[in-house]
């Protein structure tokens, strides 16, 4: 069956405010082991599409006892051990019924955390993974969340519960480059009223300057490097298509074109009032220091709208 999302959910987030303290069970472990294949997690049918939000196909209801994992598809980066940071979608859904539990429109924010700082489901999960893996886990909620962080999800102990789980180390330096992007190289972006609400992940390697794609082409003036610009972006991650900003949730910004960081700055000049246009954006051109210390050497990607501008004063 497909899951259809519910309105009382959890929002995956939730998850992140509650990785604050070790998992003992991995400690002694030393996180040697991955939680093993089974029949639960087998039983479940998910694309292999990773970064992009799934749809979970099983027969309900589903019967789970201790954690299973299959994986959906293999990534390609670095072996994740249980020091690695990693950054985390998930999609979490009731193996009774296929109702959704994690919150409607959650999944491009992807939680960070240490493997060892994670919830067990996870924990126990990721380690000997390659980064860019997507991964089925089955279990029962008190299995996934673990006694000390059950009780903040507000979930009954024995729930079954079917998560998806795609899986990326951010890197820990500038990724390797190409020279530039073709227009099918581009990560897509899907759009709902007229607003970006997921950008797929990159593929292969990111560019080694700033690349931009126009989307939806404007009528009015072009942008001027004078200019006051009134623009909103919505900013996901190379590596994950993670959301980082939505500026078409929270409000456009208002910027002089001249005080945007080097990549924004190429991208948007000459663009005319009304533009939306997605520019790939490499750390030495972009906005590292505003980042959390994980996301710091990764490629950005923006999808901007360019709503007006005005002229800036000095």
């Amino acid at each position: 069956m497909t899951t259809n999302p519910s309105r009382r959910g959890i929002d995956v987030r939730l998850i992140a405010a509650l990785c604050v303290m070790l998992c003992t069970a991995l400690i002694v472990s030393g996180c040697s082991s991955a939680v093993s294949e089974g029949s639960a997690s087998q039983s479940v049918q998910v694309a292999a599409d990773f970064g992009s939000e799934p749809e979970v196909h099983f027969d309900a209801p589903l019967t789970v006892d201790g954690l299973q994992r299959s994986v959906v598809s293999a990534g390609d980066g670095p072996k994740i051990t249980d020091d690695t940071t990693i950054s985390v979608k998930a999609k979490i859904t009731d193996a009774g019924d296929g109702t959704a539990i994690s919150a409607a429109g959650s999944w491009p924010r992807a939680f960070t955390t240490t493997v060892r700082d994670a919830e067990p489901g996870v924990a126990e999960s990721v380690v000997g993974l390659h980064s860019g893996s997507r991964i089925v886990v089955t279990g029962k909620a008190r299995s996934f969340y673990g006694d000390e962080r059950l009780a903040a999800t507000g979930l009954d102990a024995d729930r079954g519960l079917v998560a998806v789980l795609d899986v990326d180390a951010p890197p820990t330096e500038d990724r390797r480059t190409q020279q530039s992007l073709a227009d099918d190289d581009f990560p897509q972006a899907t759009f709902q009223s007229g607003r970006p609400i997921e950008v797929s992940p990159g593929s292969g390697r990111p560019p080694q300057t700033t690349q931009v794609k126009v989307l939806t082409p404007g009528t009015g003036a072009p942008v001027a490097d004078n200019d006051q610009l009134v623009f909103r972006a919505y900013t996901t991650t190379w590596g994950l298509g993670d959301v980082v900003g939505d500026d078409f949730a929270s409000g456009a910004s208002s910027r002089a074109l001249s005080a945007l960081p080097k990549g924004l700055h190429e991208a948007l000049t000459d663009q005319p009032v009304g533009t939306t246009l997605m520019a790939v954006v490499p750390p030495t051109e972009g906005i590292p220091d505003q980042l959390p210390e994980a996301l710091r050497h990764e490629t950005l990607v923006f999808v901007v709208t360019i709503d007006g501008t005005s002229l800036a004063t000095s």
